[in-house]
C-alpha cells in the first residue's frame, strides 16, 4: 500500500494493520497460500493489496498478527506445526557453520597455494624469456 499525500508512516502502518485484518478475516481456506509447507508471504501481499515488505516492516503484523495466524492455522491442520524442540534447530544450525567456517579455511588454503605457485611460475617464466632475448641476440636461436 503507497502512502497517500497527508499521511505519516504510523498512520500508514495502522491503516495496513487494518487492511491484513480484514483480508484475514474474509479468508475461508488458507490452503493455496501454503508453499512447501509455509505461508507465502508474497501470495498473502498480492492477495491482500499490501506490499511484500510490509510483512517484514510493520511490527504490529510481523510480530503479532502473523505469528497468531500462524498458530491458528497449525492448530487447524492447514501447516504443521514446526521444530517441537527449537534447540535442535539451533544445534543443526551451529554444526553447519562450523562445516562452512572449516570449507572456508581450507578454500583459503588452497587459495593461498594456487597464489603461491602462480608467483613461482611467473618468476621462473621470467627468467626463461631472459635466457630466450639472450639465446636470440647472440643468434643461437633463430628468429
Amino acid at each position: 500500500m503507497s502512502a497517500q499525500k497527508g499521511s505519516n508512516g504510523i498512520q500508514d502502518g495502522q491503516r495496513n494493520v487494518e487492511i491484513f485484518c480484514d483480508w484475514v478475516a474474509t479468508v475461508t481456506d488458507f490452503r493455496p497460500f501454503v508453499h512447501q509447507g509455509l505461508l507465502s508471504i508474497s501470495r498473502m501481499a498480492s492477495e491482500s493489496g499490501l506490499n511484500r515488505d510490509v510483512f517484514y516492516s510493520n511490527s504490529e503484523i510481523r510480530e503479532t498478527q502473523l505469528p497468531s495466524l500462524i498458530r491458528r492455522l497449525e492448530s487447524d491442520g492447514v501447516l504443521q506445526s514446526r521444530v517441537a524442540n527449537p534447540g535442535d534447530g539451533v544445534q543443526r544450525q551451529r554444526t553447519q557453520n562450523r562445516a562452512g567456517t572449516a570449507r572456508i579455511k581450507q578454500i583459503q588454503e588452497e587459495n593461498e597455494a594456487v597464489k603461491s605457485e602462480n608467483r613461482e611460475l611467473r618468476r621462473r617464466l621470467d627468467k626463461l624469456k631472459t635466457l630466450e632475448g639472450i639465446l636470440h641476440s647472440t643468434g643461437r636461436l633463430p628468429w
